[in-house]
C-alpha cells in the first residue's frame, strides 16, 4: 500500500456524528505496515497454531516479516551493486544470508538450492542445420529460374 493511500484525514469534526461513519482503513494502515495484517491473521487462525490467537499477534508478525524482507533486500542491493547489477537475482538474496551471522540463525534449518547458471544442453535434433542452408537454396533456384 502506498502512503497515501494510509494517510487519509478522517478527523474533520472534533465528535463524528453517528450517521456519518469514518473511511474504513486497514490494520496495516493503522500499524504504519505494509504487509497485510489481515492476511496474517487469517493464515494463523486457519493455520491451527494455537487455541487463542490474540489481534496483536498478526500485527507483530507482520512487523518481523516486513523488518526481515526489508533487511534481506537492502543487503543484497548491496551486493548486486558491487556487482555491477542494476537487478536482485536469487545469487545475491543467497549470499546475503550465507555472509549474515544474524540471518544464517534465522534461517539455520532452511534448505535453500545453490543458484549456479547452469548451460543448456541442446538435444540433438533431426533439422539441426537446415534452416538457414535450405531458405539460402531457395534463394537460389528462384534467382536462378527467374534469370533463365
Amino acid at each position: 500500500m502506498s502512503d497515501s493511500q494510509c494517510d487519509m484525514d478522517s478527523s474533520d469534526e472534533a465528535e463524528p456524528s453517528p450517521r456519518k461513519r469514518r473511511p474504513k482503513t486497514s490494520r496495516s494502515c493503522r500499524a504504519g505496515l505494509i504487509f497485510p495484517v489481515g492476511r496474517i491473521d487469517r493464515f494463523l487462525r486457519a493455520g491451527d497454531y494455537a487455541e487463542r490467537i490474540g489481534s496483536g499477534a498478526s500485527v507483530y508478525m507482520a512487523a518481523v516479516l516486513q523488518y526481515l524482507t526489508y533487511d534481506i533486500v537492502d543487503i543484497a542491493g548491496n551486493i548486486a551493486a558491487n556487482d555491477h547489477r542494476r537487478r536482485i537475482a536469487p545469487r545475491h538474496l543467497l549470499e546475503t544470508i550465507h555472509c549474515d551471522s544474524e540471518l544464517q540463525q534465522v534461517f539455520g534449518g532452511a534448505i535453500l538450492p545453490p543458484q549456479g547458471r547452469a548451460k543448456k544442453q541442446s538435444a540433438p535434433s533431426s533439422r539441426r542445420g537446415k534452416g538457414k542452408k535450405m531458405a539460402h537454396s531457395v534463394r537460389r533456384r528462384r534467382n536462378s529460374v527467374v534469370a533463365a
